[in-house]
């Protein structure tokens, strides 16, 4: 049986988007079968950073009735990744209904060992509904207060619908001096800190190029972080959620 992870987050621009696509990426390159979804009704670019810009059936078809969830999984130019894209213009997203989100994924966890679900930010609906149709959750979050604390509040709300917070990603770690130190920022969240990602430039080419870092440049220091993130999520998902249940 696959594990469910949705990607989360306080505030929008975290850089959610980029650890769903090099997090599904790194965990394909260890053999596990991966399905990687864009959830993010509103602001989708899943399917942009994962270099598929083509996509006729979207999960938007899906909520709307058009079509079956199989029918909207593309398989990608990675290893054992493949994904269900979301369309970006408005008609798609008027006609989809994010509450069937939980009901349509969740099936997916018997075709795949990982099911990685790319979520809106905040505790709006739209962004409830995406994050629920997960059993465990990865919290992303930028080293600034406002946001650690924000992304904190999403992990407070999340543990008591019943997901299992795995832990908490510290991305674009040393942009500034005033940059929260990884410690300070795990005792804020009180939850593991499971990798700190620099602040890399070949993160940012590799996002331009529609090639995730951990295949456009697998030697830097963003990639490695990304591979030794993957190592514990597959180390510790179900594991944990089987403890804490």
């Amino acid at each position: 049986m696959g594990r469910l992870i949705s990607i989360a987050s306080g505030k929008g621009g975290t850089g959610k988007t980029t650890v769903t696509a090099n997090l599904s990426i790194a965990l394909g390159k260890m053999g596990y079968s991966v399905c990687a979804i864009d959830a993010d009704l509103t602001m989708a670019n899943l399917s942009l950073v994962m270099g598929i810009d083509d996509a006729y059936t979207t999960i938007h078809d899906v909520l709307a009735g058009r079509a079956t969830i199989n029918e909207s999984i593309y398989a990608t130019t990675y290893e054992n990744v493949h994904l269900i894209p979301a369309s970006i213009d408005w008609e798609h997203v008027i006609r989809a209904d994010p509450r069937k989100l939980p009901n349509v994924i969740r099936p997916l966890k018997n075709s795949f060992d990982f099911v990685i679900i790319d979520s809106p930010a905040g505790l709006q609906m739209d962004a409830m509904n995406a994050m629920l149709s997960g059993e465990e959750v990865l919290l992303v979050t930028n080293p600034e207060i406002s946001c650690v604390t924000d992304t904190m509040k999403v992990g407070i709300v999340l543990r008591k619908a019943g997901l299992v917070v795995l832990g908490f990603v510290l991305n674009r770690y040393g942009r500034s001096e005033n940059d929260i130190p990884p410690d300070v920022a795990e005792e804020v969240m009180e939850i593991p800190l499971l990798a700190v990602i620099p602040e890399d430039p070949s993160v940012r080419e590799a996002t331009l190029e529609g090639v995730p870092v951990v295949e456009y440049r697998p030697n830097s220091e963003g990639a490695k972080s990304f591979m030794e993130l993957a190592e514990r999520i597959a180390r510790i998902s179900g594991f944990k959620a089987r403890v804490m249940r």
